[in-house]
């Protein structure tokens, strides 16, 4: 039912945005990581490759919609931490993980690329995605989750946007990488701690059905 959800949404939206002119696609390229019961509180621990594409529909200078798909990898070994407690579970995982988002975009300044201006925007951007968590030895694992983030991004010209951003991905079960937290040796723990994934790189976009003209009486 989850997926089924996403998917629709994620079909209404490319539908409707697909031949208009406030279009971009793209690519991202960047790093993957995890926040969990191996790893508590370290950003941009083991981080691995991810990669992954973007449809983005700009409703104005300052508002946009766009739905993500990524790919990457989360790794984390109790080995790497000096805490005893951590040496002594001697946990591990690398589990490979897909994603699909569909988030609302914000930018700070109005953005609009135009020969006559060369923007350059902040922006923050948050929604809904679903995750599938391949576990090596195990079942796969998928949930629902809240992305959010911050970036910025560049104009190079009328049709193509270069960009970077970070994304924290706030889930809502503590199973993303299979460990039991401490608490839970030998009775059940009063604290659960959810788990969390984290995509951080450069982004490319271009305008495919860009036809509207540099004069500025096209986008008034």
């Amino acid at each position: 039912m989850k997926t089924g959800t996403v998917f629709f949404f994620l079909f209404i939206f490319i539908n409707q945005a697909w031949t208009a002119d406030d279009l971009d696609v793209g690519i991202f390229a960047g790093t993957s990581y995890y926040l969990g019961n191996i790893n508590t509180s370290r950003h941009f621990y083991s981080v691995s490759p991810a990669a992954g594409g973007i449809i983005k529909y700009a409703f104005n200078d300052h508002y946009s919609l766009r739905t993500n798909f990524s790919y990457g990898q989360i790794r984390g070994d109790d080995l790497d931490f000096e805490n005893i407690l951590h040496q002594t579970r001697n946990a591990s995982l690398v589990n490979n993980f897909y994603d699909f988002s569909l988030q609302g975009e914000f930018n700070f300044q109005p953005f609009r690329a135009t020969i006559f201006n060369n923007p350059l925007s902040t922006y923050v951007t948050a929604g809904l995605a679903y995750t599938i968590i391949q576990h090596p030895s195990d079942r796969n694992l998928s949930f629902l989750n809240l992305p959010f983030g911050a970036g910025v991004k560049y104009g190079i010209s009328r049709k193509v946007t270069l960009g970077m951003e970070w994304i924290l991905k706030k889930s809502f079960t503590d199973n993303i990488d299979g460990v039991k937290s401490f608490g839970q040796f030998n009775s059940p723990s009063l604290v659960h701690n959810n788990d969390w994934v984290s995509l951080a790189g450069f982004f490319l976009t271009i305008k495919p059905f860009e036809r509207r003209g540099d004069c500025p009486v096209y986008w008034n």
